[in-house]
């Protein structure tokens, strides 16, 4: 459990955060699901749907559907507004269930749901969608959200009729911080193999040829650990070897996979383990290790400091579940990469951030079998690390003769504004940081994607979600981090990154977050996100000359003379959605250029004269 007033300080910022946003609305819910939904890593984008469906012991607050994976998510969220820092309210295994329980019923009464809710709401869209693909969903993952702690920490199992995988998700207070913490430096724990497990392992040392002026930043090993030593250090430290890393945290923490299970349960199949899958990378700061023979390449790992699993977390919770289950694993073997660190900084605080760098980098690379987002891939590309120094760099421009005090921050890697946070020590420090970066003026890459798409004319790209929104951001800025060659043979950037192709970013942001502000408060049925990309991409499209994007950036704010334009263009934007829709779904309708063109075809000679 982590300590109370790390866990106090933090519910007091979340909650805080929340009460802000949902003071502009009065909805608490909408705000909430958007903050958890930003430390959750889902190759979909989820809808929320606004309102919520919440009747007759049925809820069901956002989701997604991946058809090519037979994937359907549903989001159930629990907002408890009794929750405060002082009483750290928590919720019962018994409560959770029933929540869970919520969002199945949706989906076991959806044929029924789909003939009796309101034909203008989401919610009905939901349900047609289940109804229609009931046979063809083969995974179903429910996640329970909650501002409330789970203290049980006991895994919840439903079943689904007709539905092959069934899982269940606690999303807490204490699951978003603890990734917060994990992110915050190496654990520096040393594990004595032979003294505290009862064995060693033997690994091969892969040549690293140091040129002169260079240093080595680390040392590697391969081979293979015996899958009952991987399990009882599991047992031991448990999520202390795969916190440091977020992507091998999350795999150990979404449970166990059914084909490891079986192949290790499978006395003919046990022996083929090493064959059918792909291992763990991880990392450490040291090491104690031996050359057993001079003459051999063959070293004896006998104790590791700081060892981490960066990729393999769910292989070694399941092996860990099999062991627990009391399956022999004395002939299994895991294939095993082992990097131990050599990084040395002045300070602390500048080792923990290149030790994180080098930690991220192993884990994108480490296994193809894993689906890597390309946003993770690109996170690390020229033009994301120099918006990143902008962000740190410019000074948000004031209006009243104050000196600048604040600056946006944009957010390479995802969490990474509330690592940099809690890096710094409480009171003084912290509230210096968020007086200098406040919290609302945070953007991620993918929100920048989607507001740069929109303006760009692109709503439909934006609409598809963040990972496609940032694909296609990248092509369309392929000149700020793609390279060529000049007649030396040296590799040039195409285009340079400046001050004013960051300022211009954040004004389209700027822009997408006004037009939020005037579609929540006219409190519309429904396809919000859809409707403020559609929103964005108009006006931009019909007035776009007329707005200067630096001076947006000057003003920070879109000139108010615009509100009225954005009140009529996004009244006329839920209306042709739901419209030109159809039979069809209204969310997948507004993915496809087709629709993005009819809507420009019908509508841009009817709203060119409002201003």
């Amino acid at each position: 459990m982590l300590e109370s007033r790390q866990r106090s300080e933090f519910l007091k910022g979340f909650l805080e955060e929340i009460e802000e946003r949902a003071a502009k609305t009065g909805v608490y819910l909408v705000p909430f699901l958007e903050k958890m939904l930003l430390f959750m890593e889902r190759d979909v984008e989820p809808d929320i749907l606004i309102p919520p469906y919440a009747q007759n012991k049925i809820a069901v607050n956002a989701y997604s559907f991946d058809e090519s994976q037979r994937v359907l998510d549903l989001y159930v969220a629990n907002y408890n507004f009794e929750q405060n820092e002082q009483d750290l309210i928590s919720i019962s295994m018994t409560m959770l269930t029933d929540l869970a329980n919520q969002a199945k019923r949706f989906i076991t009464n959806a044929k029924t749901l789909a003939q009796t809710i309101d034909h203008s709401l989401q919610a009905r869209d939901l349900a047609v969608l289940i109804s229609e693909n009931i046979s063809d969903i083969d995974e179903v993952n429910i996640f329970v959200l909650t501002n409330m702690f789970y203290t049980a920490n006991k895994p919840i199992e439903l079943s689904i009729p007709g539905i092959e995988t069934v899982n269940v998700q606690v999303w807490d207070i204490d699951r978003i911080l603890q990734m917060i913490l994990a992110e915050q430096g190496i654990q520096t724990i040393h594990i004595d193999f032979e003294h505290e497990l009862g064995q060693t392992f033997e690994m091969m040392y892969v040549p690293n040829t140091q040129h002169e002026g260079t240093m080595n930043y680390f040392s590697c090993y391969v081979g293979f650990i015996p899958a009952e030593l991987l399990a009882k250090a599991y047992d031991q430290w448990g999520s202390k070897l795969v916190e440091r890393n977020v992507r091998s945290f999350l795999q150990a923490k979404g449970g166990t996979n059914k084909g490891i299970l079986k192949t290790l349960k499978d006395p003919n199949e046990r022996r083929m383990f090493v064959s059918y899958n792909n291992g763990i990378s991880s990392v450490a700061r040291a090491g104690d290790i031996e050359k057993i023979n001079e003459n051999i390449n063959l070293f004896r790992i006998q104790g590791l400091t700081g060892w981490q699993i960066v990729n393999g977390g769910q292989t070694t919770a399941s092996i860990h579940q099999a062991y627990k289950s009391g399956v022999d694993l004395t002939d299994v073997y895991v294939q095993a990469k082992l990097t131990i660190l050599h990084v040395e900084a002045n300070q602390e605080k500048d080792q923990q951030l290149l030790e994180d760098e080098m930690v991220s980098n192993i884990s994108k690379y480490a296994n193809t079998q894993n689906k890597i987002n390309n946003s993770d891939l690109l996170a690390n590309s020229r033009f994301m690390s120099d918006l990143e120094k902008f962000s740190r760099d410019t000074w948000i421009p004031t209006n009243d003769g104050r000196k600048a005090e604040s600056k946006w921050y944009f957010e390479r890697a995802r969490g990474q504004y509330a690592v940099d946070l809690n890096r710094r020590k409480r009171g003084k420090e912290q509230n210096e940081f968020k007086k200098q970066y406040p919290s609302e003026k945070v953007i991620t890459k993918v929100d920048l994607a989607k507001h740069f798409m929109s303006c760009e004319g692109f709503p439909h790209i934006s609409s598809k979600g963040g990972e496609e929104a940032f694909k296609r951001f990248m092509e369309q800025n392929k000149q700020y981090w793609k390279y060529d060659k000049d007649e030396n043979d040296e590799l040039i950037p195409l285009s340079e990154v400046t001050i004013e192709v960051y300022q211009k970013l954040i004004a389209r942001t700027i822009i997408n977050f006004h037009v939020t502000d005037i579609v929540e408060s006219m409190r519309l049925q429904g396809y919000r996100a859809n409707v403020i990309y559609y929103t964005v991409a108009m006006l931009h499209h019909i007035y776009g000359k007329r707005i200067e994007l630096l001076d947006v950036w000057n003003r920070q704010t879109l000139s108010d003379k615009w509100d009225e334009v954005i009140r009529i263009i996004a009244d006329k934007a839920l209306f042709f959605l739901r419209d030109s829709a159809g039979d069809r779904n209204v969310t997948q309708w507004a993915k496809q250029e087709a629709c993005w063109v009819q809507f420009k075809d019908e509508y841009t000679k009817q709203l060119s004269n409002i201003i």
